[in-house]
């Protein structure tokens, strides 16, 4: 393992010494600590080069941690978490410092990075709600038709209306993989679209409430994008579903014990909307939704939740939402977008509906829904990553190249019986970002594998907006499974404005 340490006098750059900014006396403002970068993996990392100097857009960050000792850090980042908790009981839930676990080092995007993920994210969203549109209408000429009926997340049975948006909201999942030959510089590829329910906008929101405070100065200085008006542009998009000027909006829960209850809470407070549980909501005779505890009745429905749909308990809301009698921001079979066995076909979906080239490229990906690609991945199977097409948070995935050949085996036969329900991809050498620890007088910064969840939001036919930030997720060190729900933790990314 190589380390890269910073005296604590003086702070190496790039290759040369440089002396921290000077107090008002005049007298040098020397660091109080060394930051120690340990490189466990071969995969290259965002903040450190190669030989362990740290790219220029990290400079300030690490100056300023270094300034501030690991005591200081300590102490604002616990307050961070200390907010959190608090936050969680204006909301009136039991306190949980497992909820949204941070580190608080951000992630960086420099501004020539995000204007072309913005404009390949843009353009991926506007090709899917086109392919949508043509599968409601039975128009669809991309995706093979043994993929689409052979997916666990559409059911043809089922009335199928998407409206003018049939995606408001998505979330991409995203990977750097370093250019050839030069360092610091990433091409970013697409890894999963998530049209389920994606999450993401709340823990985001959150984060930057409590980043800026960790360090101050460098968010003044990189000139961070802020992401001011978020939850106010997000409560236009989900009023958007409905024709109502002012629209009564529930945000539906399974309760305390849902993983993404303060998800709910926040969405509720800040939109104004009705928080229901799903016992607490019931279609009355003319077909409406209506929320039972207060009778008002609901024009949309928004459900972020862990398990199952509200479909499954109130059948009948299939009918009332093809009617147009309430509105789901999801609506039933929009899942089908989520599916990972139609991902593979979304850069056709550019190409044949735009008339564009994607900006973004996919992963090598194999649907075994398809006889030529299941052929491929049984031969290779113990090269790729093998996932359930309808999986979601980690699970149901399996890494082969990292397991054991047990493992493999076992996932192989699951894979056999039910082979049209998983996809592989090719591996690929993503990077890493780091994970901050505090080690006597000394911070720790440890390589650990790295995401992007960027979200996109559509209020109506004509405007797509990406929100300028991210929720980075970075897996547990020698993981490469970044989920929350699999021991990863998220950091707050900062889009530069220039």
């Amino acid at each position: 393992m190589r380390k890269r340490y910073y005296p604590p006098n003086e702070a190496t750059f790039l290759g040369r010494s440089v002396t921290f900014r000077q107090k008002a006396d005049g007298q040098p403002l020397t660091a109080e600590s060394s930051i120690r970068f340990e490189r466990g993996l071969s995969s290259p990392n965002e903040v450190f080069g190669p030989a362990g100097e740290p790219f220029s857009h990290y400079r300030n960050v690490l100056e300023e941690m270094a300034r501030m000792g690991p005591g200081e850090w300590e102490r604002r980042t616990q307050n961070a978490r200390g907010w959190l908790i608090e936050r969680q009981r204006e909301l009136g839930m039991e306190p949980d410092d497992g909820v949204h676990p941070a580190d608080y080092v951000p992630r960086i995007v420099p501004a020539a990075d995000w204007d072309i993920l913005e404009r390949g994210l843009a353009q991926r969203m506007r090709a899917i709600n086109e392919w949508l549109k043509r599968l409601e209408a039975g128009r669809d000429e991309v995706v093979p038709k043994e993929v689409i009926q052979s997916s666990d997340l559409f059911d043809a049975s089922v009335p199928t209306r998407f409206g003018e948006v049939p995606n408001r909201q998505m979330g991409f999942d995203i990977v750097a993989e370093a250019r050839s030959g030069r360092s610091g510089e990433w091409e970013y590829l697409v890894i999963e679209d998530n049209a389920k329910m994606p999450v993401g906008i709340e823990p985001m929101n959150l984060l930057r409430t409590m980043t800026p405070d960790v360090l101050p100065e460098s968010y003044r200085t990189l000139g961070v994008r802020p992401l001011d008006g978020l939850m106010d542009i997000f409560g236009e998009v989900v009023r958007a579903a409905s024709p109502q000027p002012d629209p009564t909006v529930a945000i539906l829960s399974t309760g305390p014990d849902d993983q993404y209850y303060i998800d709910h809470r926040v969405f509720a407070a800040e939109l104004g909307a009705i928080l229901a549980e799903r016992d607490e909501v019931g279609v009355d005779s003319d077909g409406r939704l209506v929320h039972e505890v207060s009778g008002r009745r609901i024009d949309v429905v928004y459900e972020r939740i862990e398990t199952g749909r509200i479909y499954d308990v109130l059948p009948r809301l299939v009918e009332s939402h093809y009617k147009g009698l309430v509105n789901a921001v999801f609506a039933p079979n929009l899942d089908v977008a989520d599916d990972k066995g139609v991902y593979p076909f979304v850069p056709d979906m550019i190409r044949t509906y735009l008339g564009e080239e994607p900006v973004l490229a996919n992963i090598d990906t194999y649907s075994l829904a398809v006889e030529e690609d299941r052929c491929y991945v049984m031969d290779h199977f113990d090269e790729l990553v093998v996932k359930s097409r309808s999986g979601w948070g980690g699970k149901d995935v399996l890494i082969a190249p990292q397991e054991s050949r047990e493992d493999v085996e076992a996932f192989r036969k699951q894979v056999e019986e039910n082979p049209v329900e998983y996809v592989a991809q090719q591996t690929i050498d993503f990077s890493t970002h780091v994970l901050c620890e505090t080690e006597d007088d000394a911070f720790v910064l440890r390589d650990a594998h790295a995401d992007l969840r960027i979200h996109a939001l559509a209020p109506d036919p004509d405007r797509i907006w990406i929100v300028p930030g991210a929720m980075t997720r970075v897996a547990a060190p020698g993981n490469k499974l970044v989920n929350i729900s699999s021991g990863g933790r998220m950091k707050d990314t900062w889009v530069l404005s220039q």
